[in-house]
């Protein structure tokens, strides 16, 4: 049995629609290692990282059981980009450990499925020439700034320095393999994902 061992990456902005096409792309068989999941499991009151960030943040952070204030942290995040810097130092190597692992487990098991690792922050966090094939997913800025205020609540500057924070899309475009523009219908998108696949999955 053929092993597909390439390594595929699928990233985007915040707000870009990236997990839509996740969803699309598992619908056809591929096995998405999601970085947001290993992450929540990074954080799990109890564990190395939830620890690091105990000794890190002020007990405002975290609930009556423990628990880290995800929309607190983001906060602070926009105020201080430097935070970021310190929580993916500590967050990161456990969630790229965790998805190698589920990656090699994928491999040894000689399955043929597509796997596809979804890392949001890929290019920020300088992991992108670690894999084969990258798929970005992109929208315009003003599409995202749209989506951060209605699905988070957030006022237009919070959104426009949430943007900030992350590489501007054109810096990401010409280092991918394949570009997903997803700002028009579903029916677009999924055609680009179509021909996606068909070149990930031969």
């Amino acid at each position: 049995m053929r092993v597909n061992a390439k390594r595929i990456a699928l990233t985007g902005g915040i707000a870009s629609g990236k997990s839509t096409v996740a969803r699309m792309f598992a619908d056809r068989g591929a096995l998405i290692l999601d970085a947001d999941v290993a992450a929540r499991e990074a954080v799990e009151p109890g564990s190395e990282c939830w620890q690091r960030l105990r000794e890190w943040l002020a007990p405002a952070f975290f609930d009556a059981e423990g628990r880290l204030d995800r929309r607190r942290l983001r906060d602070l995040i926009i105020r201080d980009p430097q935070c970021l810097v310190r929580l993916n130092a500590i967050l990161h190597p456990f969630i790229f450990a965790r998805m190698e692992s589920q990656w090699r487990r994928e491999i040894e098991a000689r399955t043929r499925r597509v796997v596809i690792f979804d890392i949001p922050l890929l290019f920020e966090s300088h992991a992108a020439d670690r894999f084969d094939i990258v798929i970005l997913v992109h929208v315009p800025p003003e599409i995202q700034i749209g989506r951060l205020m209605k699905r988070d609540g957030l006022t237009r500057a919070e959104a426009e320095k949430t943007l900030e924070i992350q590489l501007p899309i054109d810096s990401k475009i010409p280092l991918s393999q394949i570009v997903i523009d997803n700002s028009l219908d579903l029916d677009h998108t999924s055609r680009q994902v179509l021909d996606a696949w068909n070149r990930i999955a031969s």
